[in-house]
């Protein structure tokens, strides 16, 4: 399964998943900033350093996109694992 998830982003493009841990957690501490916001931004951020790195293409969209997904994901990964207690 890891495996797959190597090819799914380009190989330096994968610093942008720490990046956007620290982005998000520093939204989601950020008192004005909604819960539903915080994906927009991220998204945002994330699509713009993969356009900016490679490019205005389909694949850099993508890429921006994916890592976003990935970020997530195991955040809630984390989250769901270690913080049982916390989650309501």
């Amino acid at each position: 399964m890891l495996q797959e998830i190597e090819f799914t982003i380009r190989e330096d493009f994968y610093f942008i998943v720490p990046a956007l841990w620290f982005i998000g957690y520093a939204c989601k501490r950020t008192p004005f900033i909604p819960d539903w916001l915080i994906v927009w931004i991220l998204i945002s951020f994330s699509v713009l350093a993969a356009v900016s790195m490679y490019g205005f293409t389909v694949q850099a969209i993508a890429d921006g996109i994916i890592a976003v997904a990935i970020a997530v994901f195991s955040h809630q990964v984390v989250k769901q694992t270690f913080c049982k207690d916390e989650i309501k």
